[in-house]
Order: structure tokens, then C-alpha cells, then sequence
């Protein structure tokens, strides 16, 4: 049992070993951490209940999911609406079987108001936030200051109380309430709820020796797993994701049947909201782990994102762009795509012509490979003879050409301030005039543009038409840059590396896992561009069927601009976030990593505002 443990504590992971019989044989106290029976920051409360006139704050992202909470519920704070509804975004202040005394609330679909919601209220003295943070996957409520955080995977409900009578918050939610059976839904009911003490679980929820596993870490699935393997010869292992008290846990599972006492299953659990931030995780983790990062999304977004085949992203980010591509392509609005360089313009673009009316035509002009001179003719056609050098048989423009489809004009903040004038006239009466020409066409087109500035910017500055802005915004959508949505590389390298073998008729190759970390560690300033440029050059060097960090060449490319200072704040700031992340905001051990004092550390998180950001 000690030699098992001792690995376990080596991994960093939860350890717990499963006797013939079914009863824990042996465990480690990661195992505590990890399902949440222990506490690992330094505020507690003692046991009690909701009691009438308690303020109750909630921030729930997803309305009777992981919350035990139903409409009904939210009358004991006063909240009778019937436009709320299961499944809802729900930030809530209210006041406890009180009636007489009004909540404040605000609710709503993630997609309606991007990746943030915010409830700030001063109320009844207290001043309070509640924030949904659905990219980065976290729920934060805050009492004068003071700050209650919790992450997720798919869904959670976060709450706190504070005491009617005494003015002192009483209860916060924290990791593991599936296992304390502490969900909102059942506290607003009157259960009672457990004290909290630091470092510290409670006696009969603790994975002692001789208790019954299914009594510690309860999930049919992964009981079945585990009575199955149980059957099996030694050495067999199962790998997956269970759903263990409402949180999603990594576990392995491996049978050891060597006629000893020590036989039995040898289970090693890993918090997933720490792992998935780990691009070399395992390959078979991240895949499973961005299934479920989907379906969590698709609650919000129902099946509209699959449409959208080509344009590879699950993560919260994606979904959102995804739906309002699928949105925009079930009308003939003049959509707007705005995003950095590489993020991939051109293919939702096409995506979303493709989903409309793949039959008709389709478009692309790139307005920065145009010279100035040549951009009327160009775009509008000519007529023979309109200039020197004009054919004798005249030209047809690109947006003649596009005549009952989608015109693509990427790179639109290029545009000449003469061409603009005519396009705001062609946006608005849908009629083009060739060059040398004074008869009209009349054109029945959908107009699609791309652009990687800051067009408000350039309207201050002179360079665009704040009229053609304006009627060109109607409908934008704005892709983000990979960087923002790494949980998306895994999927992206691999469907790029697939590609790639297919067209150069080569065998299937697959990524080392130093080669994920590599790129999971890189900023790819060119976005998915530069990752498609990569892959391929990487597919090329490699003979073999591994692909390895030296194929990526990754050092060889061109580093963030900046001075020294920048790139060691820059950096340094980057560590400080990864600790914190990985050690799941626990300060000191993050400082014990990072091998720096109270002192220093505390005045990094000052000068970087991290603060805010956990």
C-alpha cells in the first residue's frame, strides 16, 4: 500500500486503492483535495442552514443543471418571473423568505451578451458583484471586497449567504459540494450545510480504511468500471472520465491480482479543470475533455454549431462565433468579420455562403492585393474602350460576378476613400454603374467583408467613412485569436496534420506529446495560419511516423515584439498565472513553486493586476 501511495503523491494525483471486497485499502491525502472533501484555501465557516431574512447571492451559468435548483426555488427569494427559464444564465441577490423586501436579478443566454454577465448592486449596505465568466469558465461573487470563486467544466451554481442578523457572511460555496450534498436547490429547501474547516474534511465523508468505496466516490459509471475490472486479470487498466458527486474527474483505473493483500484496483484521480490547461495531458484525455467541453456549450446553442464543418473550435469562444456564422447564414445580412491575421476570415466566410446557398456563386477579393488604380474597374467592370488600355470587349466586375451569391471583400480597411463612396451606394441601393458607363446593373449580391483593423479607430483617424462603418456593422462577428482559445489547439493541429499527409500521399503520422507542449507553449502571433504553416513544413521534415518538437522548428520563429523588460514582464507574468492555475489560486504553494517570498510575490500580483483576474 505505502509503494502505491508514494507513487501517487510522486504524480501529484489522487490515489485510492479498492480492496477484492470493495473497501479502501489504502489512499493519500491528494485524494481529499481532489473530490473536494478538504478545503485547500485558508477561510472557512461553521455548519448551519438558511435561515428567513439571510441575503442569498447567487451566480448559476446554467439554471437547473448542477444545481438542484428549480423555478420554484427562486420564490423563497422573491423572484417570480416567468421569462426565466431552465438552462438560463442566473446572477440573484435576494432576501430569505422575505417578501416585502425586492431582489435584484439579471438572467439571460451566454450568447446574448458574449463571454461575461455582471450583477453589481449595492444592497441593503452591502456592496456585491456577481460575475459569469463562460470563457474562462468561472463564476466569482464578491461582499465588500472580499471574493468567492468557482470554476467549471460544463455547469455549476455558486452561492453565498450572508447572515441576516450578524451582517457576517455565514456559508460560500466551494469545490466539492456534490459530495457535502450542499447544492443551492437543497440548501434554499432547508438541508443543512457542512462547516468548512481549512485543510480539514469531514469525518464521515473521509476515504478511511475499511469503508466501502461506493460510500466515498459515488458515480454509477464509475462503480460499474470499477466492479468490471474487478473481474478482469492483472494488469488490465481503464482510463476515463467520471462524473463523481456532480464533478468530472479523470481517473485510471489498474487491477493488480498477484495472489497478495495488496490485490485489488489501484485508482489515480486528477481534477480535470486543472489538466485541461495542459496541452500533454494525454491525447485520449483531451479528446474526451473537449466532447464535453461541446456538450456543456451546446445547452446554450443547441445543434447550430455543428453545421459549421470546416471551422474547427468546441471551446465557449468558438461556439459563440460558430452560432452567429449559422445565424447570419439563415439571412441576407451584410455580415462583418473582424480578427487578427490567420484566425480564418476567409473560411467562415465561405462557411457561411456554403450554409446559405452553396450553389450559387461565391466571391473573394482580396482589397489589399489591389492597386489603388486598377480598384473601380476591378470591382465595378468596365465598358470597351472606357480607358487606355481597356479590351474592346469591356470587363465584368467582381460584384457583377457574384450576381445572386456572396461577394468576399477581405481586407475591406484597404479600401481607397473613393471606392468607399461607391460601396456605401452599391449597400444601399444595390446597383453598380461599370467604369465609362452611365446605364445601371442592378446586382442582387450579399456582401461579406473582413478586416483585421480597429475600423473605429480608422474612422477617428480619417481613413474610413464613418457612414459606410456604420451600415457595414450591422451584423459583426469577431473571431478570436488562437491564443485565446488554446483548448482548441489539439483538435485544430491534429485535423491540419491529417491534411497534410492526405495531400503529400504520406502515412498518418501523430504528434509527440513534447510537441503539444511546445505548441501549447508558444503565442502563435500568426494565428491558425502560422499553425497551418508549421504543420505542414513539420509534415515534410518528419520521415518517421512521430512528429517531434525539432520538426516544428518553433525557435526559429519570429519572437514577440518588445523590449528586454517586456519580455521578461511578459513572461514572468505568465509563470505567476500558471502556478496559480495549476495549484488552483492557493497562494503559498504557488510561492513554493515559484521559489519567491511573501513579500516579492505579493508585489508581482500588484504590478500585473493578477488580483483581477483570480
Amino acid at each position: 500500500m505505502e509503494i502505491g501511495t508514494a507513487i501517487a503523491n510522486c504524480f501529484k494525483c489522487g490515489f485510492v486503492m479498492v480492496r477484492e471486497d470493495g473497501t479502501i485499502g489504502a489512499y493519500n491525502d491528494m485524494a481529499k483535495d481532489v473530490t473536494g472533501v478538504v478545503l485547500n484555501f485558508g477561510t472557512g465557516h461553521p455548519e448551519g442552514k438558511i435561515c428567513k431574512d439571510d441575503i442569498v447571492i447567487i451566480a448559476d451559468n446554467e439554471l437547473g443543471n448542477d444545481d438542484g435548483l428549480t423555478l420554484e426555488d427562486l420564490k423563497l427569494l422573491n423572484i417570480s418571473d416567468a421569462s426565466i427559464k431552465e438552462g438560463d444564465t442566473l446572477m440573484a441577490v435576494g432576501v430569505y423568505k422575505n417578501d416585502r423586501i425586492q431582489p435584484v436579478y439579471k438572467y439571460g443566454k451566454n450568447y446574448s451578451y458574449g463571454r461575461e454577465m455582471r450583477l453589481s448592486v449595492r444592497y441593503l449596505g452591502f456592496s456585491i458583484t456577481a460575475d459569469v465568466d463562460s470563457g474562462k469558465r468561472n463564476l466569482l461573487i464578491t461582499v465588500d471586497g472580499a471574493k468567492y470563486s468557482m470554476n467549471y467544466l460544463v455547469a455549476v451554481g455558486h452561492m453565498v449567504v450572508i447572515d441576516g442578523n450578524t451582517g457576517q457572511v455565514k456559508f460560500f460555496q466551494a469545490k466539492g459540494y456534490g459530495i457535502r450534498g450542499e447544492e443551492i436547490g437543497k440548501l434554499l429547501r432547508g438541508k443543512s450545510y457542512m462547516a468548512k474547516n481549512p485543510g480539514k474534511g469531514r469525518g464521515d465523508m473521509m476515504p478511511t480504511i475499511g469503508r466501502p468505496v461506493a460510500e466515498v466516490l459515488n458515480g454509477k459509471e464509475f462503480l460499474d468500471a470499477l466492479q468490471k475490472l474487478m473481474t478482469e486479470e492483472h494488469g488490465q487498466t481503464t482510463e476515463d472520465l467520471f462524473m463523481l458527486y456532480k464533478r468530472m474527474l479523470y481517473c485510471r483505473l489498474v487491477r493488480i491480482k498477484t495472489g497478495e493483500p495488496s490485490d485489488g484496483v489501484y485508482v489515480f484521480i486528477q481534477d480535470i479543470e486543472m489538466m485541461e490547461s495542459i496541452i500533454s495531458s494525454g491525447n485520449i484525455l483531451i479528446k474526451e475533455i473537449e466532447q464535453i467541453n461541446k456538450k456543456g456549450v451546446l445547452s446554450y446553442w443547441g445543434e447550430n454549431s455543428d453545421k459549421l464543418s470546416s471551422f474547427i473550435g468546441n471551446t465557449q469562444e468558438m461556439i459563440v462565433v460558430k452560432n452567429l456564422a449559422y445565424k447570419a447564414s439563415k439571412t441576407k445580412f451584410n455580415v462583418l468579420l473582424t480578427g487578427e491575421s490567420g484566425t480564418g476570415k476567409s473560411k467562415l466566410a465561405r462557411e457561411i455562403h456554403d450554409l446559405w446557398n452553396p450553389e450559387k456563386p461565391f466571391v473573394e477579393v482580396n482589397c489589399s492585393a489591389i492597386a489603388e488604380s486598377l480598384f473601380e474597374s476591378e470591382l465595378f467592370g468596365y465598358v470597351p474602350g472606357a480607358f487606355t488600355g481597356a479590351t474592346s470587349r469591356g470587363k465584368v466586375g467582381y460584384l457583377e460576378e457574384a450576381d445572386g451569391g456572396t461577394i468576399f471583400l477581405d481586407e475591406i480597411g484597404e479600401l481607397p476613400w473613393n471606392i468607399q463612396v461607391k460601396l456605401l451606394y452599391v449597400l444601399q441601393y444595390k446597383r453598380i454603374y461599370r467604369v465609362g458607363s452611365t446605364k445601371p446593373i442592378n446586382i442582387d449580391v450579399r456582401i461579406i467583408m473582413a478586416t483585421n483593423r480597429n475600423l473605429e479607430e480608422e474612422v477617428k483617424k480619417g481613413n474610413f467613412r464613418q457612414d459606410l462603418y456604420y451600415r457595414i456593422n450591422v451584423f459583426p462577428i469577431d473571431i478570436p485569436p488562437l491564443r485565446e482559445h488554446k483548448r482548441d489547439l489539439y483538435v485544430l493541429a491534429n485535423s491540419i496534420l491529417t491534411k497534410c499527409c492526405q495531400k503529400y500521399d504520406m502515412p498518418e503520422k501523430q504528434f509527440s506529446e513534447e510537441a503539444l507542449e511546445v505548441m501549447g507553449n508558444y503565442d502563435w502571433p500568426g494565428n491558425v495560419r502560422e499553425l497551418e504553416n508549421i504543420i505542414e513544413r513539420a509534415t515534410i521534415i518528419c520521415d518517421g511516423g512521430l512528429i517531434y518538437s525539432e520538426h516544428l522548428m518553433l525557435h526559429e520563429e519570429v519572437k514577440r515584439a518588445g523590449t528586454l523588460k517586456e519580455h521578461i514582464d511578459f513572461y514572468e507574468k505568465q509563470l505567476i498565472k500558471d502556478a496559480l492555475y495549476k495549484h488552483n489560486n492557493d497562494r503559498k504553494k504557488a510561492m513554493e513553486e515559484l521559489g519567491i517570498s511573501k513579500t516579492v510575490f505579493y508585489e508581482k500580483l500588484k504590478k500585473y493586476q493578477i488580483d483581477e483576474e483570480f
